[in-house]
C-alpha cells in the first residue's frame, strides 16, 4: 500500500485492521467532490490502481445535479445531528455501474469541515428492473416519500429531500393548512387513495404541490404505509392566480374590473337579498376627463385615474367594493343603514376630487358627478341597478356636474321618451323627413336681404313640424348629428344654387354642432358635401356658438383658419351669453357677430352694453347682426346706433325655400321714425 494512503489512514482512523475489511469504506469531501480516504476494498470498488489516483479523481463532472444536491443536504443534516442514512446507490467507477446499499454518516475532516463516511454493501439479489427503479427515484423531479400510518417518515427520494430536508420527518408538518392533512388522511381511510392540490411547508417557503397518496405496505416489514408523491405546481398556481387577477382587475388602477362586476356583483346581490341587507350603488364619472386627456396627454390622464382610484379606496376602504368600468367611470357597491351615510360618502368624494393635484408640473382638477341607486327598492338585479344609477348620473351632469343625484322613477320615464325619440330620428334620416327653413338677415338701413340662416325642421308623421330645440341634443348624443350635418350642408348648397339662378345670389349660413366641430375631418366633410352641389364655399357662412371658441380638446383658431382658407366665412351666434369678449374675438378670423336675442328683449336696460358691442364691432371690422328683432322701436334703435344687419320676426319668421322666394319677390313694407322703407305691410303675430 502507498505510504500516503497509510498516512491518511492513520490520520483518520485508529483501528489497524480497518484497511483490510472486506466492506468498502471511504470518506467523501462533499465540498470538493473528492474521496480523501479509503480502505483497500473501497479502492477496489472504485477500480483505482493506487490511492493517489483515487484521491486525485474529480468526481463532480460525473455527478448529476440531483445527486450533488442530495449530498449537500446530508452534509447540512450532519451539522445538526449524527443521524445516518441508508440508500441504494448505483456507482460508476470508470463508467461501469455497480449497485450498493450505502450507509452515510458524519465524519469530521482534519480542517474541521464535515465530511461523509460511506460504507457500501453489495446488492447481489436486486433485479435490473428494481435497480433501474431505485436509480429513477433519485433523479425524477417528483417528491416520493414513504410514511408509516402514524405519519412517521420511512423514506424520501432525492427530490423530496431537496424540497423538505432530512428533518421533515412527520407527514402532518408538511401541510400549511391542517384541514388539507385531515382531508388526505380521511380519504386514505375511506378510499385507500387521495389526491389534492394544497400549500406545503418547504423549509421557510410555502409551495403549491399536487399530492397523490396511496395506502400500501412497507416492502421490508409488511406494515401498512402511506406512499406519497408530490409534484410542484407553484408556477402553474401562480399563473392561475395571475390570470384570475387579470380577469377580475383593472390593470391600470388595480381596482376590480367590469368583468368582476358582471360575474361577482350578482352573487353579492343575491346574498344581500337573502340577508335583507340594503345596498347602494354609486356610479361615478369624471367631469371633463376627455379634455384633460386631449390637452395634457394620456399619461397625465392615466395618472389621474390612478389618483382617483386611490382616493376612492381611502374613502370607502373595506366598507364597499370599487371597480373601474372603463374610461373614467367607476362604480361602488356598499352596504348602508341610513341615507345620511351615503350623503356623507358622496359629499366627501365630491370635495376630495375637487381638490387640485399636480402631475409633472400640471395642476389638474377633475370634478365628478355621481348617480346613486338603492338595492332592493331601485332594482333587484345588476342590470336594473346599473341602469338606474346611470340615469341618476345623467341627471347630476344635467344639473351642472360636480354633484350627486338619486334615481327617481320619473327619470326612467324620461329615458323611455328619449329612447323613443332616438329611434324616430334614425327613421327620420332614412325617410328624409327633415327640411331647411330660412330666416333672412336684413340690412338695417336699406331693409334689403343680405343673407339667410338655414334652420332645421322635422316633419314628424304624428306631431307635425318639430323645432330643433326638441331633437338636436338627441342627434348629438346618438352621433346622428354627423349624418344630419352632412345633409344640411348639401341641402343648403343646393338651395343656394336655386336662389342664385333666380337672381338672389346671397350667402346662406348654417349652424354647426360642437360635436361636428371637434372632429378632425370636419372641414374636409364640409368641402366634400358642398362640392356635390356646385355651390362655392364663399356662398356659405358657418355659424358657431361663442362657447365653441373656448372649447377644450381642439384648436379652435386653427380650425377657423382652415375654414377661411378654403373660402367659408365665420359668424359667432348668440354672442354675449358665453365667456368671450371682443378683444378675444379679434384674434379669430370672424366675419360676423350675432348679438343674442336676449339683449333685444331688454333693450331699454341693455342699450349701453349693446352700444358698446356695436362700437367695438366697427373698430375690429366685424359685421354686427342683431338677433330677435320684433318691433319697429328695436329696429329704430339699431338704425340710430349703426348696427349693420338684423334678423327677427319683424321682417320674417323662418320660411320654407318656396315661401322665401315669395318674400324676396314681395318684401314687407316697414315704416320707422327714420323714414319709409318700401315693401308690403305685415302683421307681427308669429309665436317664438
Amino acid at each position: 500500500m502507498p505510504n500516503q494512503g497509510k498516512k491518511r489512514k492513520k490520520e483518520i482512523f485508529s483501528p489497524s485492521d480497518v484497511m483490510t475489511l472486506s466492506v468498502p469504506l471511504w470518506v467523501f469531501d462533499v465540498d470538493h467532490s473528492k474521496i480523501v480516504w479509503a480502505n483497500d476494498s473501497a479502492r477496489d470498488l472504485w477500480h483505482a490502481e493506487t490511492f493517489e489516483e483515487l484521491f486525485a479523481r474529480e468526481m463532480a463532472s460525473d455527478m448529476s445535479d440531483s445527486i450533488s444536491a442530495r449530498l449537500k443536504q446530508y452534509q447540512s443534516s450532519f451539522s445538526l445531528n449524527d443521524k445516518a442514512f441508508h440508500e441504494v446507490w448505483t456507482l460508476y467507477p470508470n463508467n461501469l455501474p455497480v449497485t450498493y446499499n450505502v450507509r452515510m454518516s458524519r465524519h469530521n475532516l482534519p480542517d474541521g469541515r464535515i465530511g461523509m463516511l460511506c460504507e457500501a454493501k453489495a446488492q447481489e439479489h436486486r433485479t435490473p428492473h428494481r435497480l433501474r427503479s431505485a436509480e429513477a427515484l433519485n433523479h425524477i423531479p417528483v417528491c416520493i416519500s414513504l410514511f408509516s400510518m402514524a405519519g412517521d417518515l420511512l423514506y424520501m427520494n432525492t427530490e423530496a429531500n431537496k424540497k423538505y430536508g432530512v428533518e421533515a420527518a412527520v407527514l402532518q408538518d408538511r401541510f400549511d393548512d391542517q384541514s388539507d392533512y385531515q382531508t388526505i388522511t380521511s380519504d386514505l381511510r375511506n378510499n385507500k387513495s387521495a389526491s389534492l392540490i394544497c400549500r406545503v411547508v418547504c423549509g421557510e417557503n410555502l409551495r403549491w404541490h399536487e399530492l397523490s397518496a396511496t395506502a400500501c405496505h412497507d416492502p421490508t416489514t409488511g406494515e401498512e404505509t402511506i406512499l406519497l408523491s408530490e409534484f410542484d405546481v407553484t408556477g402553474l398556481k401562480e399563473q392561475e392566480q395571475k390570470v384570475r387577477f387579470l380577469a377580475h382587475h383593472d390593470l391600470l388602477t388595480g381596482l376590480y374590473s367590469r368583468n368582476y362586476v358582471n360575474q361577482i356583483f350578482p352573487i353579492q346581490l343575491s346574498d344581500a337579498l337573502k340577508a335583507q341587507t340594503p345596498l347602494a350603488m354609486l356610479l361615478i364619472d369624471l367631469d371633463n376627463f376627455k379634455a384633460i386627456n386631449d390637452t395634457l396627454g394620456h399619461v397625465v390622464g392615466d395618472r389621474l385615474l390612478i389618483y382617483v382610484a386611490a382616493l376612492l379606496e381611502s374613502i370607502v376602504g373595506s366598507h364597499g367594493q370599487i371597480a373601474r368600468l372603463g374610461g373614467d367611470e367607476f362604480v361602488i357597491l356598499m352596504p348602508y343603514q341610513y341615507v345620511t351615510e351615503l350623503e356623507t360618502i358622496c359629499h366627501r368624494i365630491l370635495v376630495d376630487m375637487s381638490s387640485d393635484c399636480t402631475f409633472d408640473d400640471h395642476i389638474v382638477n377633475s370634478k365628478a358627478s355621481i348617480g346613486v341607486s338603492l338595492f332592493p327598492e331601485h332594482g333587484r338585479d345588476l342590470s336594473s341597478l346599473m341602469q338606474h344609477a346611470d340615469l341618476a348620473l345623467y341627471e347630476a351632469k344635467d344639473a351642472g356636474r360636480n354633484t350627486h343625484r338619486y334615481f327617481r322613477p320619473e327619470l326612467q320615464k324620461a329615458a323611455l321618451v328619449k329612447r323613443t325619440l332616438e329611434k324616430e330620428l334614425t327613421l327620420a334620416i332614412e325617410r328624409k323627413e327633415f327640411e331647411l327653413f330660412y330666416q333672412p338677415r336684413v340690412d338695417c338701413q336699406k331693409q334689403t336681404v343680405l343673407s339667410a340662416e338655414a334652420l332645421m325642421r322635422w316633419h314628424h308623421p304624428q306631431k307635425g313640424i318639430v323645432l330643433p330645440g326638441d331633437f338636436i341634443e338627441a342627434l348629438e348624443e346618438t352621433g346622428l348629428i354627423h349624418q344630419a350635418g352632412d345633409w344640411i350642408i348639401e341641402q343648403a348648397g343646393k338651395d343656394q344654387r336655386r336662389l342664385a339662378k333666380s337672381g338672389y345670389d346671397f350667402p346662406l349660413s348654417i349652424n354647426i354642432s360642437p360635436k361636428q366641430f371637434e372632429r378632425s375631418d370636419f372641414v374636409l366633410r364640409l368641402q366634400e358635401n358642398l362640392a356635390k352641389t356646385g355651390c362655392p364655399t364663399d356662398r356659405i357662412e358657418i355659424e358657431l356658438t361663442e362657447g365653441m371658441l373656448m372649447g377644450e380638446g381642439y384648436d379652435a383658431k386653427s380650425i377657423l383658419t382652415k375654414l377661411c382658407d378654403v373660402g367659408f366665412s365665420i359668424a359667432i351666434d348668440d354672442f354675449g351669453t358665453g365667456y368671450s369678449n371682443l378683444a378675444y374675438i379679434q384674434d379669430y378670423p370672424i366675419s360676423s357677430l350675432k348679438v343674442d336675442r336676449s339683449f333685444m328683449q331688454m333693450i331699454d336696460d341693455q342699450s349701453p352694453v349693446i352700444g358698446m358691442i356695436l362700437s367695438l364691432c366697427r373698430l375690429v371690422s366685424v359685421t354686427a347682426v342683431a338677433e330677435g328683432v320684433e318691433t319697429i322701436g328695436q329696429l329704430e334703435w339699431l338704425q340710430l346706433n349703426h348696427c349693420n344687419q338684423y334678423q327677427g320676426f319683424l321682417y320674417s319668421k323662418p320660411l320654407p325655400l318656396t315661401d322665401l322666394f315669395g318674400l324676396l319677390k314681395d318684401p314687407p313694407q316697414l315704416v320707422t321714425g327714420t323714414g319709409l322703407v318700401e315693401g308690403r305691410d305685415m302683421e307681427i303675430s308669429w309665436a317664438v
